[in-house]
């Protein structure tokens, strides 16, 4: 089933946590691989053990090392689309903006201008 997909519209406090969220997203990633490498170098098998408290199979580490360093790569991707949108200027203001009145006014003068050009 499709997922239907939420008007995105441009806010500050959506650029701004946009932008935290995509360094969340870097660090979750960066830390995940980090961690990832740092068990191949020392050579962690799938099968020994993991941690100090509780001994944990490796393979149930690297699987959620894994998930982590797609869950940190997907943070990235989402975010980083909608901060290129708004820098693009695609994406709507707020209906009771004021500066989205300015532009639907603008926009609205434009095709008036257009229509009665046409004549």
């Amino acid at each position: 089933m499709l997922k239907r997909r939420r008007e995105e519209v441009l806010t500050t406090a959506g650029v701004i946590a946009a932008v935290v969220l995509l360094l969340v997203g870097l660090a979750v990633a960066g830390l995940c691989a980090t961690l990832l490498v740092q068990m191949v170098i020392d050579s962690i098998g799938p099968l020994d053990t993991v941690g100090i408290a509780r001994p944990t199979p490796a393979w149930i580490a690297i699987i959620g090392l894994g998930i982590g360093v797609f869950a940190g790569i997907g943070f990235v991707v989402d975010n980083g689309g909608y901060l290129i949108r708004a820098a693009r200027g695609v994406l709507p203001r707020p209906a009771g903006d004021e500066r989205a009145r300015r532009e639907q006014a603008r926009r609205k003068a434009s095709q008036r201008l257009r229509r009665e050009a046409r004549r």
